[in-house]
């Protein structure tokens, strides 16, 4: 059923009457609604500009944004990134492969797996690596107590080695080096 009346004679009281909806329903509708449309633009344009550069973080969209001369709080453009799943993909970093395992070789057990400790001097846990100086390379060497976590002896009198004492061991064919 349609009345004679035109689009401008509706005013929002007679819309909600003739919907059957309250006034406050229909402006609390309306404020959940309102903002929504208003960013749909911004969102748009976040989008192409995500989408088109993939390694972008929300800094580098909202400084792009600023550009084009778009006044956005950051924390907008972070919501706006997370609700559309565009937050940037980050670049995974370059980690060389130093073990080989799969070779043909013995290999020795772990016979520290499964040990409980319950005092010190009981497992003893080593290391050793080697570092580039300027004009050579020393290797460094640590032992320790795997209880007390406390750095084992470094001397063969039982006292541990005065911390930064470098022992030179001998050459190689490319050059001398050092114990740390």
């Amino acid at each position: 059923m349609t009345t004679g009346l035109s689009q401008s004679e509706f005013n929002i009281d007679r819309m909600c009457w003739l919907a059957g909806v309250s006034r406050a329903s229909y402006y609390r509708h309306w404020l959940d609604s309102a903002p929504r449309r208003a960013e749909t633009g911004l969102r748009d344009l976040i989008q192409r500009m995500a989408l088109g550069n993939a390694h972008y973080g929300y800094r580098r969209i909202a400084a792009l944004l600023r550009r084009e001369e778009w006044q956005v709080n950051h924390k907008c453009i972070l919501r706006i990134m997370r609700e559309d799943n565009l937050l940037c993909l980050r670049a995974r970093p370059f980690v060389p492969v130093t073990t080989n395992s799969r070779h043909g070789w013995h290999v020795v057990p772990n016979l520290a797996r499964g040990i409980i400790l319950n005092g010190v001097n009981q497992l003893w846990v080593a290391d050793i690596t080697f570092l580039h100086l300027a004009e050579e390379f020393a290797f460094l060497a640590g032992v320790l107590d795997a209880f007390s976590r406390k750095v084992g002896p470094g001397r063969d009198d039982g006292y541990p080695s005065p911390p930064g004492q470098i022992r030179t061991c001998g050459t190689t064919a490319y050059g001398s080096y050092r114990m740390l």
